[in-house]
């Protein structure tokens, strides 16, 4: 029967409740990898290539790059269903191809039905896509919201430059004090659009990545930093609980 709900070890995938279940309970978990945790189950032991992943999650013409945000809804798939991507037991990574669903079915479960097709938001630029020649799109205006989010996201890779510059040739230690340890607090999405808000953390993550490649500075870990995600707190309060 068409919709029964997909079963995969201690989990139970519902599409029609748009749900997932580990042991009968409700697993905690986000609209867009779970969005993505579907479209994996529907293609069952097939690659699903990253293109494939932005038509179907994001609409086929987007305006900025989308590739943190489908490394964030993969880290946070893996994550609620405790998945080691070193020997995974449901999400493969297909170097160079995209993921793979691996899990077995159990008893007489099946796959979801395929996803509706998502309407693309109306955004600039030409369309590219896995499957053919890029052709050529009517440019439109882009949205305040993109626009807000693409500033947002240059301002993070110009950040991310300068820091990396200045750590690597050591100019900050003509400066008192030195800086020895940081953190790097979650930046905040200012699209208005609560589903570009995995292109804030992905841009988090990148940032504290390039830190920590400096041996001679300590970055705290992502785990730490992200327990103050849209705190207002005192930066110096937050400073003296992390040790930075």
């Amino acid at each position: 029967m068409a919709g029964l709900p997909y079963k995969f070890g201690e989990f139970e995938l519902d599409r029609a409740r748009f749900e997932l279940r580990r042991n009968g309970q409700a697993a905690r978990i986000e609209r867009i990898p779970l969005e993505l945790l579907l479209l994996l189950a529907e293609k069952n032991d097939t690659i699903v290539s990253r293109q494939e992943i932005v038509d179907r999650l994001w609409g086929k013409d987007v305006f900025v790059d989308t590739e943190h945000g489908i490394n964030t809804a993969i880290r946070k798939i893996r994550q609620t269903l405790k998945d080691d991507p070193e020997n995974p037991r449901f999400i493969q990574t297909v170097t160079g191809k995209g993921y793979r669903f691996v899990a077995e079915k159990n008893g007489a479960s099946q796959s979801p039905e395929p996803m509706e097709e998502r309407t693309p938001r109306p955004v600039g630029g030409p369309e590219v896509s896995g499957r053919g020649p890029a052709t050529a799109a009517t440019p439109e205006i882009p949205t305040r919201s993109n626009l807000k989010l693409t500033l947002a996201l240059t301002v993070c890779l110009l950040l991310a430059s300068i820091l990396t510059f200045l750590f690597r040739n050591r100019l900050f230690r003509t400066a008192s004090p030195q800086i020895h340890s940081l953190a790097v607090l979650p930046l905040a999405n200012l699209s208005g659009d609560a589903s570009q808000e995995y292109f804030a953390d992905g841009m988090t993550d990148e940032l504290i990545t390039a830190l920590a490649k400096n041996r001679n500075l300590r970055v705290v870990s992502r785990t730490s930093a992200m327990q103050y995600k849209g705190a207002k707190r005192p930066l110096r309060d937050i400073a003296r609980e992390l040790g930075v």
